[in-house]
């Protein structure tokens, strides 16, 4: 089936959209409201890499997390936008880093999540939440912030 391309254009750039609506090009900062949704999109993309790197994960772990291949992890990379599902589950795991980052030094967070803790039964932070089990983490997060370590 062939993807019809419509566009729109305004006084600072042009937008290109599939007959899905997903963004093809983006717009420059300052034009209309949808180069705001853009500017937005062009930001999450770019916040793939920087995840990854922040946990200080390999490509084909973090793969692992999001779920994709290793290969879909370097398309997300590189500028192309993410499924819905996907950029749900990358907004899960920014959510997750963040909090965890109020706890434990930016430094030592790839680390910590790589060594086997007896809070989850001997099994590593990213087995975890490679399992699905991420409110573990959670309930720990919890924990900590309230003064209540168990």
């Amino acid at each position: 089936m062939a993807v019809k391309s419509t566009n729109k254009s305004n006084r600072k750039g042009q937008i290109s959209r599939k007959k899905s609506g997903r963004v093809l090009v983006a717009v420059t900062a300052g034009s209309t409201t949808n180069a705001g949704k853009v500017s937005a999109v062009s930001s999450k993309r770019m916040a793939v890499g920087v995840l990854r790197k922040k946990l200080k994960l390999k490509q084909a772990e973090f793969a692992r997390l999001v779920p994709v291949s290793q290969r879909s992890l370097a398309t997300l990379e590189s500028g192309t936008p993410p499924t819905q599902a996907v950029a749900r589950r990358l907004t899960e795991l920014q959510r997750l880093m963040e909090a965890l980052l109020e706890i434990i030094h930016e430094e030592s967070l790839g680390t910590w999540l790589q060594i086997p803790n007896e809070a989850f039964d001997g099994l590593k932070p990213i087995e975890v939440i490679d399992r699905g089990e991420s409110d573990r983490l959670w309930e720990m997060i919890y924990n900590l912030r309230s003064g209540n370590p168990v």
